[in-house]
């Protein structure tokens, strides 16, 4: 009955957001929300490659026909329909989310960091696309405190907050964190498949470095990350994320230790 009228609720009369998305394979027909920066180029190269027993398709991202709209290269795949509205009746929901302080650096990593500021491994993750879209934000570095701070409130896909998108998580069979996604995980979505899927991209945030860590600012840390708190309320309360002034501070001074000190302004 809950999910009856929350699917009530959701249903909409515009296009289903890129990542939230409702097909159907077999005889079963699945919702899978997952939200940019949690994952969801990775599922969805996953389920690509599940049910076609392939890579994405090359043309695709030639077209810059990306992984995430289930469109290009999907519609090939027999037995595979992708719904353009939200179906009445869903056999199988899956959300996949993504600690907000972890989801937060990734998306300043790929989104806003200066081309000039880059960490080992980085080769790729400056597209060139980038400069048009942040052209304000990237003509002078910005450093993470100062995102966080004075810019994180404004929409974009790739931040807002997770529960704008996706619902309580008593409307899913199964609830799965990004950071700890182990080889159980997906079993029940394998099983409604019918095809073995698993996660095997990795997610740059989630290592740890033990390089030089950065000096900041106690006040400035504590202030940037209760920003953070209060901005994904939403999220803290409905998926039960944790809360640890220690714990993420630690997090974040050894993610910024794979920068050089000239990529932050002098009082971060």
């Amino acid at each position: 009955m809950l999910r009856l009228l929350l699917l009530l609720v959701a249903i909409k009369t515009t296009r289903i957001h890129a990542f939230n998305q409702y097909f159907d394979y077999g005889n079963k027909t699945i919702h899978v929300c997952v939200n940019a920066k949690a994952g969801s180029t990775s599922i969805a190269l996953e389920m690509y490659e599940a049910l076609s027993n392939t890579t994405y398709p090359k043309s695709c991202n030639d077209k810059r026909l990306w992984a995430q709209e289930f469109s290009c290269g999907f519609d090939d795949i027999p037995s595979f329909h992708r719904h353009e509205r939200q179906p009445r009746n869903i056999d199988y929901a899956l959300l996949i989310n993504r600690h907000p302080v972890h989801r937060i650096v990734s998306a300043w990593r790929s989104k806003v960091r200066s081309n000039l500021c880059t960490a080992p491994g980085d080769r790729n993750i400056d597209k060139h696309d980038r400069d048009g879209l942040y052209k304000r934000w990237n003509t002078a570095f910005m450093s993470f405190s100062q995102f966080v701070l004075e810019k994180l409130d404004d929409n974009n896909a790739h931040w807002n907050p997770q529960f704008d998108l996706c619902l309580e998580t008593d409307y899913y069979d199964d609830v799965v964190d990004l950071e700890k996604i182990d080889s159980i995980s997906f079993t029940p979505l394998s099983n409604v498949l019918g095809v073995p899927f698993e996660m095997k991209h990795e997610h740059s945030s989630k290592a740890i470095v033990t390089t030089r860590k950065l000096k900041i600012v106690k006040g400035k840390m504590k202030k940037t990350l209760h920003h953070i708190y209060k901005y994904y309320s939403d999220d803290f309360e409905q998926y039960n994320f944790s809360k640890s002034i220690t714990e993420h501070a630690t997090y974040l001074e050894n993610e910024f230790s794979q920068y050089d000190r000239s990529c932050f302004y002098r009082g971060v």
